[in-house]
C-alpha cells in the first residue's frame, strides 16, 4: 500500500512539472474578409499545460473600409488546443467575447486551426484561418479572418 500511495505522490508531482507553463508575445498581421480589412497587432499567449493555451488581444489596428484601434479588445478570449492533426493541423482555436455597451451587447463565437513551425528553440512561425461570428442588436455579422506571424517565447 505504501508504494502505490509514494507512486500516486511521485505522479501528481512529476507531471505538473513536466508541462511547465510558458508565456508567448505573438505579433501578427490579419486579413478580415466581410468588408475586407487589414490588421496589425499582438497577442500574449499563456500556455498553462502543454495542450491548452490561452489567448488575449493586447492591441491591434485595423483599416481598409474602416479605421479601428483597440488595446485589450474587450471581451475576447481565445482558447488554443494544441492536437496535431495529420502535419497540417497543429491547433484549434476556439474564440469567445462579449462586450456590453451603451447600445447593444455584442456576443461573438467562433473557431478555426492553426499550422506553426518551429524557428529556433522558441521561435515559432503560424498561419490561422478563423472563422467568428458576431450577434448583438438583431444582427449577425460573419467574418473570416486569416492571421499570420511570428510567435515569441518569453519563458
Amino acid at each position: 500500500m505504501k508504494k502505490v500511495f509514494l507512486l500516486l505522490v511521485v505522479i501528481l508531482v512529476a507531471l505538473p512539472l513536466s508541462a511547465r507553463p510558458k508565456l508567448e508575445f505573438a505579433p501578427r498581421a490579419s486579413l478580415y474578409i466581410s468588408s475586407v480589412n487589414f490588421g496589425i497587432g499582438a497577442d500574449i499567449i499563456a500556455n498553462p499545460t502543454k495542450n491548452i493555451g490561452l489567448r488575449v488581444n493586447l492591441a491591434e489596428l485595423i483599416f481598409g473600409d474602416y479605421t479601428l484601434f483597440t488595446i485589450n479588445r474587450p471581451g475576447n478570449l481565445e482558447v488554443l488546443l494544441y492536437t496535431p492533426v495529420a502535419n497540417i493541423i497543429s491547433y484549434f482555436d476556439l474564440i469567445f467575447g462579449l462586450q456590453a455597451g451603451d447600445v447593444a451587447t455584442v456576443v461573438t463565437i467562433g473557431g478555426g486551426a492553426g499550422y506553426e513551425t518551429t524557428m529556433g528553440k522558441k521561435n515559432k512561425f503560424f498561419l490561422e484561418p478563423s472563422l467568428i461570428i458576431a450577434t448583438g442588436d438583431g444582427d449577425t455579422d460573419f467574418t473570416f479572418r486569416l492571421s499570420g506571424g511570428l510567435k515569441f517565447g518569453i519563458f
